[in-house]
């Protein structure tokens, strides 16, 4: 599998010929638009949805709900910042925040969950909360955005050595047995 950041909230996880998209920005974003086709859009706010630039036909999942599509097993979960989306693909179990900054937000959902692998989590919230969100749900690898706010990413709360890279690519086996990984994605 492999997880490519597009800014803001965004990003790209492939896994063979198979594509999902994660909340793509549009030229309303005042970024550049990722240019890619994927098979399978989650927008963790419907309104996102009007503005986005994925190439394709691809099936579209802004709302709670639970959803199957080409292998891929997605749970949408309702706070007041929008659609969290738990992911679970090959074996991994992914947790995208989109916006949600708030442990409050998320109290429920958690309950749900069990085990999660990568968390992909906003970096514009207060330090508190994200080491607080962060330390519930005990993700092997922490991925920082910027938010929809388009903001800088901010690694004071994250603590550990960040791991810059590209692009993550990992298999179940490869993930970290001990400590967690914090993998910082730069943006093409």
């Amino acid at each position: 599998m492999v997880l490519t950041y597009y800014g803001l909230t965004c990003f790209k996880v492939q896994s063979g010929e198979d594509v999902l998209a994660i909340d793509p920005h549009g030229k309303k974003s005042g970024m550049t638009p990722p240019r890619f086709e994927a098979h399978v859009v989650l927008f963790s706010s419907p309104d996102y949805a009007r503005d986005h630039s994925i190439a394709g036909s691809p099936l579209v999942f802004s709302t709670p709900g639970e959803y199957e599509a080409r292998n891929i097993s997605i749970v949408g979960f309702e706070t007041p910042e929008g659609t969290v989306f738990f992911i679970d693909w090959e074996g991994l179990r992914l947790l995208h925040l989109g916006d949600v900054t708030k442990v409050a937000s998320l109290e429920a959902m958690l309950e749900e969950l069990d085990t999660i692998d990568i968390l992909m989590i906003s970096s514009a919230g207060p330090n508190s909360e994200i080491k607080k969100i962060m330390e519930d749900i005990d993700p092997r690898i922490v991925i920082p955005t910027q938010g929809a706010a388009g903001k800088k990413i901010s690694l004071d709360a994250f603590g550990g050595k960040p791991e810059k890279m590209d692009r993550l690519t990992i298999k179940k086996k490869g993930l970290p047995t001990e400590g967690r990984m914090l993998a910082v994605l730069s943006s093409p």
